[in-house]
């Protein structure tokens, strides 16, 4: 979702070009109006408030003006759509700034534009609907691709700050210890305070063979350090090839022990499950899991754990498609669009493992396109979910380009990334701040994984072999650590480090 480039500018002196740019804002305003969004500008045309200077005013003195010229422009602008009076009050506005602003230095055309155009949508309160610069669609932002150049991750703002959902499998933000959770406090040394995840990316992003050096301060306390860790981290960016599907564990099951097997609580092989991590939906993700998946009926296996724990979900076609592949009927999600109709996605008949017993694995990361794969399996009897309560987001976005700003094509002005329906799980359930929740609910920190290894994996093997799982281990105290039995495991900075392997970094 890469070459890095910035934002294309303008000239900042002089309001003539202006026009142009305010054009591209009536555009995005007449969106708003039209999907019903509630933006309006009454107060802009009230009789109070529209007024016409016609005369500069003397030092400490407001403007005066007739009766007749205050009549004459409220006539005016009321024959004039609401939208062209807002549009000529911001063009006026920068004009304004641009003569009198004491740091008119920093003015910027493009600058003002978009950021008159995010605050728009901002007023929206949907987390998911913004605005792209051109700087923001030529670094990939809005889009899933199989390929890019960046640090292989994904980011959001929702918390307030720049947090990773997940890094990708393999990716150089992995292997250099970027973890789910953690929040970039700095980027090559300039504060992420205030940024929205669009500029995150845009900074974090860059040519392959690159180094980019985040300041990240870690949440699941992984290394066993005293919250909260902080550490700077350099990456070299690299080409990114998303590989969506796997069928060895995304965690070596017991940390310096198992390598890539498939193993459970007492470390021995397991050979009667079949094991898929989906890290996210893409083009390719139904093939690469039709192939991962091609003996999963055969018989051979007793149950299949399908694994999409920080998974930040995708393409909505691609993940219909892949969710069918487990189901042989049923439906997999409904739609409400803009107009309050009702779109149902059904699966059919002839998937590729129908029959065989599912167990998913989610996490606090798992959203999107995972949670309506996981709660289409649960609500249609085909499987139970293991871990913790899913991420919540249950809206469909799609992206629309821009086109009236009257710049060149190469260049363009902008897109919206617009939610335009919601999902509602097919028990009728919406998934949009609620998330999923397991049917069998157990966290897995870093310091849980370290001492007692995935036991997310080990009760999903132990309920596809019939046997209750136990209890999470009970934590004690840092200062009676020393009196807890627990089992002989080697720690590792990087649990991955022997693997191989989108907003997106």
């Amino acid at each position: 979702m890469d070459p890095s480039q910035e934002p294309v500018s303008t000239d900042s002196r002089g309001g003539g070009g202006f026009r142009t740019f305010a054009v591209a804002l009536m555009a995005v305003a007449g969106l708003l109006l039209m999907f019903g969004l509630g933006y309006g500008v009454n107060d802009l045309v009230s009789e109070d408030e529209v007024r016409i200077v016609t005369e500069p005013a003397s030092e400490g003195e407001p403007a005066r003006q007739d009766a007749a010229t205050q009549a004459q422009a409220q006539e005016e602008a009321g024959e004039r759509s609401q939208l062209a009076v807002g549009a000529s009050i911001l063009e006026e506005t920068f004009e304004v700034l641009q003569e009198e602003f004491v740091d008119k230095e920093i003015l910027d055309e493009r600058t003002f534009l978009d950021a008159a155009i995010r605050g728009a949508i901002d007023s929206l309160n949907d987390p998911y609907t913004e605005y792209l610069s051109p700087g923001d669609l030529a670094l990939g932002t809005g889009q899933i691709e199989s390929t890019y150049e960046g640090i292989g991750a994904t980011v959001t703002d929702r918390s307030g700050a720049i947090q990773i959902v997940s890094p990708f499998r393999g990716s150089p933000a992995e292997e250099a210890g970027i973890r789910a959770g953690d929040i970039i406090l700095a980027v090559d040394g300039e504060s992420t305070d205030g940024w929205t995840d669009q500029q995150a990316v845009q900074r974090i992003r860059g040519p392959r063979g690159t180094e980019v050096v985040l300041t990240v301060q870690h949440t699941d306390l992984a290394t066993g350090g005293s919250p909260p860790e902080i550490e700077d981290i350099t990456i070299v960016r690299g080409q990114i090839r998303i590989q969506s599907v796997f069928t060895e564990p995304r965690l070596e099951l017991i940390p310096g022990e198992t390598g890539p097997n498939l193993v459970d609580r007492d470390g021995n092989l397991v050979d009667d499950i079949l094991y898929i991590n989906i890290s996210q939906f893409h083009s390719n993700t139904p093939e690469e899991l039709r192939s991962a998946l091609a003996d999963a009926d055969s018989g051979q296996y007793i149950g299949l754990i399908v694994d999409v724990r920080s998974n930040p979900g995708g393409l909505l076609r691609q993940t219909v498609e892949v969710t069918d592949e487990f189901l042989n009927g049923g439906a997999i999600l409904s739609e409400i669009d803009a107009d309050g109709e009702v779109r149902t996605f059904g699966a059919r008949e002839g998937g590729v493992a129908t029959s065989v017993p599912i167990v998913v694995l989610q996490d606090d990361a798992s959203a999107s396109g995972a949670e309506v794969l996981a709660a289409a399996l649960v609500d249609n009897g085909r499987a139970v979910i293991v871990g913790t309560r899913s991420f919540g987001k249950g809206t469909v976005n799609q992206l629309h380009p821009l086109t009236k700003c009257g710049a060149p094509e190469e260049i363009g002005c902008g897109a919206l990334y617009v939610t335009i329906g919601r999902w509602l799980r097919p028990d009728g359930q919406a998934i949009e701040g609620l998330g999923v929740s397991p049917d069998f609910e157990l966290n897995l920190t870093g310091d849980d994984y370290i001492d007692y290894g995935d036991l997310q994996v080990f009760a999903a093997i132990d309920i596809l072999r019939g046997i209750e799982p136990p209890p999470p281990p009970e934590r004690v105290e840092d200062e009676e650590e020393g009196d807890v039995e627990r089992p002989n495991v080697i720690e590792r900075e990087d649990p991955h480090a022997t693997q191989s392997e989108e907003e997106d970094e």
